[in-house]
């Protein structure tokens, strides 16, 4: 009558024991548990990029506007150098004026004398 073979069977356990932990890393095992790790981490990355790209987008929109100010102050300097030009050749009391313009809004000056005759009173205050 055939003996059991106690070493063979400890082997075949350890070996059976050894196999059957590594099914955890099976995905369908593990319920999916690294796959939805890895999709956990694909997700906080993709929020992280679109929280960098919103700051871009802000610190892009933050240089247009400065942009846009200095375009703007630049031409409105340039068409108060003309005015000062034109201004400057105006001799008679009823000579008209070139309006200036504000640097900030670029809208004409409010109250600017529009002849040499309102200048003169300008300078009696």
């Amino acid at each position: 009558m055939a003996q059991p073979d106690f070493p063979l069977a400890v082997r075949s356990l350890e070996t059976l024991t050894e196999q059957v932990s590594r099914c955890q890393n099976i995905p369908a095992i593990d319920g999916g548990l690294r796959l939805t790790q890895v999709l956990e981490e694909i997700r906080n990355g993709m929020r992280d990029m679109r929280n960098e790209v919103r700051a871009v987008n802000r610190k892009l929109d933050d240089l247009d506007r400065k942009v846009g100010g200095l375009d703007r102050r630049m031409t409105v300097a340039e068409r108060n150098g003309v005015a000062r030009m034109e201004n400057s050749s105006a001799m008679r009391p009823d000579a008209g004026l070139a309006p200036l313009f504000s640097l900030e809004t670029g809208d004409e000056i409010p109250g600017c004398p529009s002849t040499m005759e309102e200048v003169g009173s300008l300078a009696e205050f």
